[in-house]
């Protein structure tokens, strides 16, 4: 009988709650619910259903949240949508790779703002004003290092927040001028995203149109049920997860040669990442899977590739022997403990 792998990667398997509703709702929710007829009708309440749910959840109204089955396009149409020619607008070292693309072709002023030791985005020169936008990131998907938002909620300039690999665990909507948000984070479909959009005056649709659109509007409806169904069991665990996350960093701060990212700062995530001192991150990661242990290495933009980490760099740390660990829905402290005592054991091993 083979073992299960237990999965500390950044995917995991949807739950059959979720499985069950998607499946439900490819037979309930197949027309266009823009539609008029009695399928149409169905399907736009069950869209309305879901979309409500997950808007207060969210901490936003349902007129200001967007969805998005292009979930790829998300921060640059709610970047795009504010960005103009005279804009300056801020991003960090940190940033996924799509944002910093968005700065790289902005034809206005650019600044990036880099991150101390510990994570944190300094913010020497970044004087927000109208003229403004700052791409704020909320949690880093690889260290789980959270930023502190309330510093610049009702902000002079406009932010946008980038809330993708954030638990919905806080308000990332009120005093910021949008918010993205992806469906995966919380265990939903990774085919979904959301933009909740609060600055609706200034917003314009950055791709080219002629009704007055804010997103492409392109979904799956049976996607955004079971989003909405993940988003549910998500709230249940939202506070154990982070508390997962601390006991393993604490486990892992024990051991010698490993450092870890940065374990002592508070987060709201279930994300974490060390560094391995003088070993290379894909021998450690093969010798877990042996033991039935799966975990992450490399950049989370690149994790096919094992490419070297831009986050981890920007902080000052070598990016050898970097792995990343993803607590999800469902863990305990017994799955937690395995995983130290794995990643112990094989470290003896290759250290003789």
């Amino acid at each position: 009988m083979a073992h299960l792998t237990k999965n500390f990667t950044s995917e995991a398997p949807l739950s059959l709650a979720v499985r069950e509703a998607i499946s439900a709702a490819f037979e309930q929710g197949w027309a266009d619910p823009k539609k008029l007829s009695q399928a149409s009708g169905r399907a736009a309440i069950l869209a309305d259903s879901a979309k409500s749910s997950i808007a207060q959840a969210l901490h936003t109204q349902p007129s200001q949240l967007e969805i998005l089955g292009e979930p790829q396009l998300a921060h640059f149409i709610a970047l795009g949508g504010y960005l103009r020619e005279n804009t300056h607008l801020f991003t960090s070292t940190v940033d996924l790779g799509k944002i910093r693309a968005v700065a790289r072709s902005h034809q206005g002023p650019s600044t990036q703002q880099g991150v101390d030791h510990h994570g944190a985005i300094l913010d020497d020169g970044l004087h927000l004003t109208p003229t403004s936008l700052f791409s704020l990131q909320a949690v880093n998907g690889e260290t789980g290092i959270s930023q502190e938002l309330d510093r610049w909620r009702g902000s002079a300039g406009k932010v946008v927040v980038d809330a993708t690999s954030a638990l919905p665990s806080s308000d990332f909507v009120s005093g910021f001028s949008a918010t993205t948000f992806s469906a995966q984070s919380w265990g939903g479909p990774s085919a979904l995203g959301f933009i909740a959009i609060t600055d609706e005056k200034n917003f314009r649709y950055p791709l080219p149109h002629i009704a007055p659109i804010r997103v492409p509007g392109s979904y799956s409806l049976p996607l955004l049920i079971g989003s909405a169904i993940a988003l549910d069991e998500m709230s249940k665990a939202v506070e154990e997860l982070p508390t997962l996350r601390n006991y393993l960093a604490e486990a892992l701060r024990e051991m010698p040669s490993v450092t870890v990212l940065d374990g002592h700062a508070p987060s709201i995530s279930n994300h974490l990442s060390i560094i391995v001192d003088g070993f290379a991150a894909e021998e450690i990661l093969r010798a877990l899977l042996t033991r039935d242990i799966a975990v992450d290495a490399g950049s989370a933009c690149s994790p096919e590739d094992l490419t070297p980490s831009h986050v981890i760099a920007s902080m000052g740390f070598p990016t050898t022997g970097h792995l990343r660990f993803t607590i999800h829905r469902g863990m305990s402290k017994l799955d937690v403990d395995d995983l130290a005592r794995a990643l112990q054991e094989v470290l003896e091993n290759l250290l003789r």
